[in-house]
């Protein structure tokens, strides 16, 4: 009993939360916050990443490659697109398994290499001064016109919590201003 007691004591020191200051991610701005908290539940090799508060191209190539690899070598073909999004498929020769097995692939496969580093690296580079999320898609539907002026910041917020659109969500349009509602680096 003594021993048990014993071990369920380090298993609770070993699962305490590591905390990070995020003033040690000074250089990521306004998303210094998001950085730290990154880094406090990630792998080895993205807290190394994220630790100066910036990613670079060249980082999240490589966050993206490391993934690719990883899936490969569990069976799967996986693919990231430029603005983050992904998909996976099997192999030739591997049957089709179910969604849930080549999610959980793609999930072991993430807390190693890229659960935070593409997130962060599109989240700032889409809106790199954290503007209201709100506030920028719905100037962005206005002017590609998907909306009128009479549709407003609440409009968006609810039908974004609910996913029923008054606009259709896949028009060319709208998934611009999803991606990239500043228009800073799609077009």
């Amino acid at each position: 009993m003594i021993a048990a007691t014993a071990l369920a004591g380090c298993g609770s020191a070993d699962a305490a939360p590591r905390v990070v200051d995020p003033s040690g991610f000074s250089d990521a701005g306004p998303w210094a916050d998001e950085f730290a908290e990154s880094a406090a539940d990630t792998s080895p090799y993205q807290r190394q990443i994220l630790s100066d508060g910036t990613i670079s191209a060249r980082e999240v190539a490589d966050a993206q490659a490391r993934m690719s690899a990883c899936m490969r070598d569990l069976g799967y073909d996986y693919r990231t697109a430029e603005d983050g999004t992904s998909e996976a498929s099997p192999l030739p020769g591997r049957k089709a398994e179910d969604a849930t097995a080549m999610n959980d692939s793609k999930s072991k496969c993430a807390k190693d290499f890229d659960s935070d580093v593409t997130y962060l690296f599109n989240e700032v580079r889409r809106n790199p001064e954290k503007q209201d999320e709100a506030t920028i898609t719905v100037a962005c539907l206005r002017a590609a016109k998907l909306v009128d002026d009479t549709y407003t910041e609440r409009d968006w917020r609810d039908q974004n919590d609910d996913g029923n659109f008054s606009f259709s969500p896949w028009d060319p349009a709208a998934v611009q201003c999803r991606l990239d509602p500043l228009g800073l680096w799609r077009q």
